[in-house]
């Protein structure tokens, strides 16, 4: 478990989970755009609640991953990026009810889009800023509580070994699968990357985060 997955058990209102950046102060490569959601079970098959809550989601982020890491990093000075994830504020999550409800209500189900993004300072204290999917503005910032000087040392270090940064990891992973990046996290030695693809399933790239090569790959079709 990482230094950062502890600190979430501590922080209990806190949504974190997120993607990052290990060397760069804003990151600045192009996203693949999102799916639309008339692609939405393109095997005839039923949705999962899952594939459900992707083709809400995803379409609804007008920002993408690169914007808001960049919106982010500059609330924090000298700020690291170590996670990012795109998620919702409110509602129940789509296809929670019996049936399978219409994009539309999915939608207005899933809430919000926002991007939840934790930002490290230099000493390692993580910042927990919540940037807009649709305004790209920042809608809170707040240092994230319950870190110890232990914690921060660990992030610190992490941060400090990951050479090979986010953007190029999320270069590696859209290269051997392109569609929308919903999360990038840096996970010890790993950034991890998150893809939704037009089939409204997630595949998700291990990438070393020192040596920039993938270490796993694993598809999930739920």
């Amino acid at each position: 478990m990482t230094t950062l997955s502890r600190l979430r058990g501590l922080a209990v209102s806190s949504t974190l989970m997120a993607g990052a950046c290990g060397g760069s102060k804003a990151p600045v490569t192009s996203a693949p755009a999102a799916p639309s959601s008339s692609q939405a079970s393109p095997t005839g098959g039923a949705m999962t609640e899952d594939q459900r809550e992707r083709m809400a989601l995803v379409p609804a982020a007008k920002v993408q991953w690169n914007h808001a890491a960049a919106t982010a990093l500059g609330a924090v000075a000298k700020g690291r990026l170590v996670e990012i994830e795109l998620t919702a504020t409110r509602g129940a999550a789509p296809g929670t009810a019996s049936g399978s409800p219409s994009p539309a209500a999915s939608a207005q189900a899933a809430g919000m889009p926002v991007w939840d993004v934790s930002v490290a300072a230099e000493d390692g204290t993580i910042h927990d800023v919540r940037v807009d999917a649709v305004t790209g503005k920042i809608s809170r910032s707040r240092v994230e509580p319950g870190q110890d000087a232990d914690d921060k040392s660990e992030i610190a270090e992490q941060v400090k070994a990951a050479t090979s940064t986010a953007e190029k990891a999320v270069v590696t992973a859209t290269g051997r699968t392109p569609g929308a990046v919903t999360a990038v996290e840096l996970d010890d030695d790993v950034w991890s990357v998150d893809i939704v693809t037009p089939d409204w399933n997630k595949t998700t790239y291990d990438i070393d985060a020192a040596k920039g090569t993938v270490v796993r790959e694993h598809v999930d079709r739920d």
